[in-house]
C-alpha cells in the first residue's frame, strides 16, 4: 500500500547528496518546500539539517542495482511517490590515458555511466506505473567538449550524453522526461572527495601543469548553489528540453564558434602558462632559505 504524501509536497531523490552539487541541491529543494531523499554511500556524512522530517537520508551505492532499488522502495514507502530522480553521483579520473590501470578505467564507467543506467532502471518502473516523472542526470560541459588530462572522465560524460539522449525516446511515451544538467567548472571538493589521478613518468610535467591550471581556475568558479538553481528549474520544466547548461563559463560558446585549431591553441596556451608558473614556483621553493 502506498503511504500518503507528506503535506502533498513533491519528492526528489538525489544520489551523491553528501557534498557538492548534490548537497546544495538537497538544501535548495528543501528550502523550496519539497520532500528530499538524500542518498549517499555513508549517511554519517549527512549534515545536521538533514534531520528535518521532510528529509530521508539513505545509504545507496550506484554501483549496486539492489541498493538503488531498495532506496527507491524506501523513498516511496516514506513519501508515497517520486516526482524527480536526480542521478548526480559521480567519480572523476584525471591524468594521462597511458597511466590508467584496468581497475581505474572500469570504476570510472561503472560509477558515471552504468551508475546512471542503474539509477534509471531502479526508478523507471515506478514512474511508468504512475504515468509520469522526471529524471535529471548530472553531465558536464565536458560531455560535449574534450579537455586535457581527463580522457576517461570526459569520455564518461560523453557516454552519459548519448545514453540519456537515446533513452529519452523509450520513456517519453510513458510521460517520463529525461534531462541533462551540464555544469561548467564548479567550486566544490570534488577533486578531493570524488576524483583520482592516473600517473605515468612521461607525463609528469603535463600533470603538474594541469593541476596548477585547475587550482587557478577554481578561484573564479561559481558555487554549487548556482547549479542547484538550474536543477530546480529543470525539475519544474515540463517541456521536452534535453540540456540545461549550468554556469558553463565561456568554454562551450567558444568551442562552438572557434575553428578547432584556434580552440586547441587556446587550451595549449593555458597549459603552457600553467607549466611556466609551476616551474617558477618550484625554483622559488628551491631558492628559499631553509
Amino acid at each position: 500500500m502506498v503511504s500518503p504524501r507528506f503535506n502533498s509536497a513533491k519528492t526528489i531523490v538525489i544520489t551523491g547528496s553528501s557534498s557538492g552539487i548534490g548537497l546544495a541541491t538537497a538544501r535548495h529543494f528543501l528550502d523550496k518546500g519539497w520532500q528530499v531523499v538524500a542518498t549517499m554511500r555513508d549517511p554519517d556524512d549527512a549534515p545536521s539539517w538533514m534531520a528535518d522530517s521532510r528529509v530521508l537520508v539513505l545509504r545507496v551505492d550506484v554501483t549496486d542495482l539492489a541498493s538503488l532499488e531498495n532506496g527507491v522502495a524506501a523513498a516511496i514507502a516514506r513519501f508515497g511517490a517520486i516526482d524527480v530522480m536526480f542521478a548526480n553521483a559521480g567519480y572523476g579520473l584525471n591524468g594521462p590515458l597511458e597511466g590508467a590501470s584496468e581497475a581505474q578505467m572500469l570504476r570510472q564507467y561503472d560509477v558515471n555511466v552504468f551508475g546512471v543506467a542503474r539509477t534509471i532502471q531502479a526508478v523507471a518502473p515506478h514512474m511508468r506505473e504512475r504515468g509520469g516523472g522526471t529524471i535529471l542526470v548530472t553531465s558536464s560541459i565536458g560531455g560535449r567538449i574534450g579537455m586535457p588530462a581527463a580522457p576517461f572522465y570526459i569520455s564518461s560524460k560523453h557516454a552519459v550524453e548519448g545514453l540519456i539522449e537515446s533513452a529519452r525516446f523509450e520513456l517519453q511515451p510513458f510521460g517520463v522526461r529525461l534531462k541533462l544538467i551540464e555544469p561548467g567548472g564548479i567550486r566544490t571538493d570534488f577533486s578531493a572527495r570524488s576524483a583520482a589521478w592516473t600517473h605515468h613518468p612521461a607525463y609528469a610535467d603535463a600533470i603538474a601543469a594541469t593541476r596548477r591550471m585547475a587550482v587557478d581556475l577554481l578561484e573564479n568558479m561559481p558555487e554549487p548553489a548556482e547549479v542547484a538553481k538550474v536543477v530546480y528549474a529543470a525539475a519544474n520544466d515540463r517541456s521536452s528540453r534535453l540540456r540545461y547548461a549550468a554556469k558553463p563559463g565561456p568554454y562551450l560558446l567558444l568551442y562552438r564558434l572557434l575553428p578547432d585549431r584556434v580552440w586547441r591553441g587556446m587550451i595549449e596556451a593555458a597549459l603552457h602558462r600553467a607549466a611556466r608558473q609551476t616551474d617558477k614556483s618550484a625554483r622559488q621553493a628551491t631558492a628559499a632559505p631553509a
